[in-house]
């Protein structure tokens, strides 16, 4: 038997805090409670349930627990019900390389539920309650020690081949097993370090990890309490929650005297933020802005529009549409979308919202209520009150800011509210079916549901790799959803990272260099270069947001004037901008001449029509016709502000600015700045 070696400290992982835990449960009344620690029923005092962070807790649905109930017999069995279709099951979405679950079962984990992206199916873990449950089951994937390595066993020992009395002959290598005695008690979980097959061939060596010691035996619980039921003992909370938002939303309308609007998106919180700001303001005109970003799922559509007619807001709902084509032609020409390059929300979406509210508010700023929680991520964590830097003209708001997913289920199942059948057919999240921040579990619900949505991506993103020439398994692994590769995903593939970096085809800086001199006229110059050549009538207008503006047909260049610098640009887009003698020369005027000159023309020469920039200028001083930019140079006041709301700028070309300013750093200039 393995040496028993002594317990070292494991290192404490990053665990995320978005919120506090605010669950609770009554054992003795198999009552979940939100918030409130003690229990209606028997007013006995409560304890949380211990949860892994975030703490996200929803109710799982028909569909989830089907899921859940089939992958239980999947691993261990066909006689191993633990879980009935009318439990009450609680699900927590926890961090991992792609999606899981912590499965709570009338108040206790059970153990998890992971998506595994190198088989594309769901991994079942249970934890020593999850395993204790097994007792008296007829399972597989076991295998059987003897009395002298039960010890061992429990104080976290691996299983090892002499240890060994039997074994199930389907175990193969990474399964969770079960471990158990002679008796058939369940002793620990464990992880196969080798088929079952092999163990008959050696006398020594690991035949499995222990990764958990079961709990002593635990009866089974069962309830036929309704979620009906719960939400009942639960509505004096609901009611507090109610009255704090609503309270809420009459302060920010007291405070800001603006329009209001509320964004629906055809989500769960969407309809709770909108059910709540019809409960404060019955008697309030507001508009309910819809945004079809072309690439939405149909019921999404479908729903929107039936639910504005049962609820009464028909009269309300402004629906913005958007041509696919939008989206369509920013993948042809940025690729697929990522996590960390989502270019897609900024022209499907957010251009359109600021299109929209521009036209109903007369060019004016509006409140936007908005369905944003903390406990969805770290950005969201932040703040109930926030602009977004791409739609100024919209105060966006939210009133449920602190509440979790399950506050928001009982909610609609209090409220009786009719939420969008997506969730149904088990999509955790409602957004664009294109969406990267989908998870790949996500993408499988997609393949099941929507072959034709599915197809059309998967032949997309297929399409763009062997364009890039990138390895097989792009789409397979979910690669296609990052610019950079995660750590965490590279690490569980065992990439080699260089083999996933594309060519491009877009225009990009290829060459920067900043020399200084002691030239009088001319003491500090710029030459670079971009990848492809520059259409030298495209761009001419656009950089009236630099300087005064002077093109040379016959000579093929453009020349650029200000004040401080001279900038000469040639059509096979190389460029030399030479500064002029100055007092007051920094380092800073330097590298902001640099950044709006080059992203000008990366701005110029990608431009797809958005018009962020537009609703960002108050002097509406830029126009965009047929994906060229026209200045007003009348208006223009070079603020560069524009550049802030362009997504070319801000997630296509974001390493640009940190580009020039390791090219500036690398050069000692003293003598020349002030």
């Amino acid at each position: 038997m393995e040496a028993i070696q002594p317990n070292k400290k494991k290192k404490k992982k990053n665990i995320p805090y978005l919120g506090p835990n605010l669950l609770y449960y009554c054992d003795d009344c198999s009552l979940p409670l939100i918030s409130s620690n003690n229990c209606p029923i028997c007013e006995k005092r409560l304890n949380l349930v211990a949860l892994t962070p975030p703490y996200d807790v929803r109710p799982g649905t028909s569909y989830e627990i089907a899921e859940i109930i089939d992958l239980v017999k999947t691993t261990f069995g066909n006689n191993t019900y633990i879980i009935h279709k009318e439990d009450i099951l609680l699900l927590n979405h926890i961090g991992s390389e792609d999606h899981m679950d912590e499965i709570i079962l009338y108040g206790k984990s059970i153990g998890t539920r992971r998506y595994d992206i190198t088989s594309n199916d769901w991994i079942l873990k249970l934890n020593g309650h999850g395993l204790s449950l097994l007792n008296g089951k007829e399972i597989r994937k076991w295998v059987m020690i003897d009395d002298g390595a039960i010890d061992h066993i429990i104080k976290g020992a691996s299983v090892l081949i002499p240890g060994i009395v039997d074994a199930d002959e389907s175990i193969k290598v990474g399964d969770y097993i079960a471990i158990i005695d002679k008796n058939h008690k369940i002793i620990a979980g464990g992880i196969a370090r080798i088929d079952d097959s092999e163990r008959r061939e050696k006398k020594k060596g690991i035949y499995a990890k222990t990764y958990q010691t079961a709990d002593e035996y635990v009866e089974e619980q069962h309830t036929k309490r309704s979620w009906k039921d719960i939400v009942e003992w639960n509505s004096k909370e609901l009611t507090r929650l109610e009255k704090k938002a609503t309270s809420f939303i009459h302060k920010i309308i007291e405070d800001l005297e603006l329009p209001v609007m509320v964004s629906y998106s055809g989500g769960k919180d969407s309809l709770v933020t909108l059910s709540l700001v019809m409960q404060a303001l019955p008697d309030m005109n507001f508009d309910v802005l819809f945004v079809d970003t072309g690439i939405e799922f149909p019921e999404t559509v479908n729903y929107v529009e039936e639910s504005s007619k049962k609820l009464g807001f028909n009269d309300k709902l402004i629906v913005e549409r958007v041509s696919s084509k939008v989206f369509w032609d920013a993948f042809e020409k940025f690729g697929p979308p990522g996590r960390d390059f989502r270019h897609c929300c900024k022209f499907a979406k957010l251009a359109p919202i600021q299109r929209a509210i521009d036209k109903l508010y007369d060019g004016g700023q509006c409140i936007s209520f908005v369905g944003q929680r903390r406990y969805e991520s770290f950005k969201r964590a932040i703040s109930d009150i926030w602009q977004n830097q791409y739609v100024p003209n919209q105060i966006n708001v939210s009133p449920i800011q602190n509440w979790n997913a399950l506050m928001i289920w009982m909610y609609i199942l209090w409220k009786e509210l009719p939420y969008n059948p997506l969730y149904e057919k088990g999509y955790e999240r409602i957004g664009c079916w294109v969406c990267p921040s989908s998870d790949m579990a996500q993408f499988k619900i997609l393949e099941n549901n929507h072959p034709k949505l599915y197809s059309k991506l998967y032949t997309a993103v297929e399409e763009w790799r062997k364009k890039k020439n990138l390895p097989e398994g792009f789409w397979k692994h979910g690669l296609w959803r990052f610019k950079q590769i995660p750590k965490k995903i590279s690490n569980v593939l065992s990439l080699d990272l260089k083999d996933f970096k594309s060519s491009s085809e877009s225009n990009e800086l290829s060459f920067l260099e900043i020399e200084a001199s002691d030239c009088i006229t001319n003491p500090v110059t710029v030459i670079g270069s971009f990848s492809n050549g520059i259409h030298l009538d495209t761009v001419s207008s656009a950089l009236l947001m630099v300087g005064k503006v002077k093109l040379n047909h016959k000579l093929n260049f453009i020349r650029v004037t200000s004040k401080r610098f001279s900038i000469i640009l040639y059509h096979d887009g190389s460029f030399k901008i030479s500064f002029k003698k100055q007092d007051n020369l920094t380092k800073n005027i330097v590298h902001n001449v640099i950044d709006n000159f080059i992203h000008t023309i990366l701005r110029a020469t990608e431009c797809i029509n958005c018009k962020l920039c537009v609703g960002k200028c108050k002097l509406k001083a830029i126009s965009i016709d047929n994906n060229v930019i026209f200045v007003d140079k009348t208006k223009c006041t070079k603020c560069n502000l524009c550049a802030e709301a362009c997504p070319i700028v801000t997630i296509v070309h974001k390493k640009v600015k940190g580009t020039i300013k390791q090219t500036l750093s690398e050069k000692d200039l003293p003598h020349i700045f002030t």
